[in-house]
This record gives C-alpha cells, structure tokens and sequence, in this order.
C-alpha cells in the first residue's frame, strides 16, 4: 500500500471514527434532556400538593446549558431550568453541561448560607436516582439520596421561624 492509499483509509477510518462519536453524543444528549425534564415533573409532582399562589410556586423557562469549553452560543445543551419561589426567596435548578460519560448534574442556588460550598443533584450514568452532593471546601462531599421528602426538609429550612 502506498502512502495516498495509507492516507486514505487514514481519514476514512477517522471519519468513522468522528461519526460515531457525534451518534453517541447526540444518543447522550437526548438522554440528558428527558431524564432532566423527568427530574422537574418529578419535583412538580412532590410540591403540587403545597402550592400557593403566594407562598410556593414551581417554574419552567427554557434554558441553554453552558461552560467554560461550551459557550452558551454554540452549546447544544438546550433545555429547562426549574425555580421553586418559597417565601419569596427562589431556590433554582441549573442543568450544568453533560459530564463524560453522559454524567447529569444540575446546580441549586439558594439553598446554601455558607459562604463556600455548592450543592448539586447528580445523576450518575446508567444509573436512575438521583444525588443530592453538598460540597464544603477540600473534604468530600457530603451525598444523599434526592426524594421529595429530602427536598421538602431544604425548603423547610428557607422558612422563617417566629421568635418567641
């Protein structure tokens, strides 16, 4: 075989190669979608309970997951982002870009009172329940599984107590 031959099958085998990848993206990504937009009917359905026109209200808006490799201009990310308004303080759901490996996260602010520290539901792939990590500094994060009873004991916090 000579080297345009070489160069040929070269290029041939890459762009098989590129195909693939892009196929198996785009099968994650969509993946990424539902089990994201499963995620917010779930927590609409735990809270439809306690709704109140003044107290807890539940919202959707269209969102573009972005980050520092995948600028929300050219991202592909396109999804919903979920904001619980609980005594006037809003508690937002933020899909994070799709992880390697099809890893699902989602970032929630609004919860947390100390100055480091982030709180994150994850979904880690093949895998179908979600966690709940708070990250504090340099230890481990701290994991929980993610239910409505979990998620009602945060909002509860976000409740001001009367002083006796």
């Amino acid at each position: 075989m000579d080297d345009v031959q070489q160069l040929g099958e070269m290029l041939r085998h890459y762009a098989d190669s590129e195909a693939h990848k892009r196929q198996q993206f785009e099968v994650q990504s969509a993946h990424w979608a539902q089990k994201i937009t499963e995620l917010f009917g779930q927590i609409e359905q735990w809270l439809e309970p306690v709704k109140s026109v003044d107290l807890l209200q539940v919202q959707r808006e269209a969102y573009v997951a972005s980050g520092p490799s995948v600028p929300v201009e050219t991202s592909t990310f396109k999804t919903e982002k979920l904001t619980i308004h609980i005594t006037a303080k809003p508690v937002e759901f933020v899909p994070d870009v799709m992880g390697a490996g099809g890893l699902i996260s989602l970032s929630v602010m609004g919860l947390t009172a100390a100055r480091y520290g982030s709180i994150s539901l994850v979904l880690p792939p093949g895998k179908n329940d979600w966690l709940w990590t708070k990250t504090n500094g340099l230890k481990d994060p701290d994991t929980f599984a993610f239910d409505a009873n979990f998620l009602a004991l945060q909002l509860q916090s976000l409740i001001p107590r009367e002083r006796v």
